[in-house]
């Protein structure tokens, strides 16, 4: 396996970065653990942010590492003002998102769904608080390919306008 690449231009932001929990293994006493509810730092309808789940504990041991993220917003309901995935990426060895907008008052959820090297996959939903003093803002946009494909900022770039990307348009990543 090949252990994730420090990126050199871009860092997620330590104070929102979160670790995927590990579960409590209880079944050898007969006991269910409790299942374990995550949440990121509230964020303002206009903020425009990086989220990160960091999956080192849940891989310890393994010599697996993360090798590919999805995010989604179930709770968006159509609206302008909806909270947005820009894009999801993996930045030294962590699953990083850029969401934007979010209906002020309300509580958010994000699934984010990583795959690792070896095949183990992991669904997690994590909350995200809206304040309700922000006003409401539609999402913004990220740098896309001519095909609406976004642009994380570790995908490999030739200048600013030239990104490359594999046979199926995919931008190459710096992860």
């Amino acid at each position: 396996m090949i252990a994730p690449l420090p990126s050199t231009g871009w860092q997620p932001a330590p104070a929102r970065t979160l670790p995927v929990a590990v579960p409590a293994s209880l079944r050898l006493r007969g006991l269910l653990g409790q299942t374990v509810a995550l949440a990121w730092a509230p964020k303002a309808s206009a903020d425009t942010l990086d989220f990160t789940l960091d999956a080192t504990e849940w891989l310890r041991g393994t010599g697996d590492y993360l090798a590919s993220v999805a995010a989604s917003v179930p709770t968006a309901s159509g609206q302008e003002t909806d909270m947005r995935v820009l894009w999801a990426t993996l930045v030294n060895g962590m699953a990083c998102l850029f969401l934007s907008g979010g209906a002020p008052g309300t509580v958010q959820t994000v699934l984010v769904s990583v795959t690792t090297q070896q095949g183990r996959s992991l669904s997690q939903s994590v909350s995200i608080a809206i304040h309700s003093t922000s006003p409401a803002t539609p999402a913004a946009t990220a740098p896309c390919l001519p095909d609406g494909t976004a642009v994380p900022p570790n995908a490999l770039a030739l200048s600013n306008t030239v990104i490359l990307t594999t046979e199926s348009g995919c931008p190459y990543l710096l992860a």
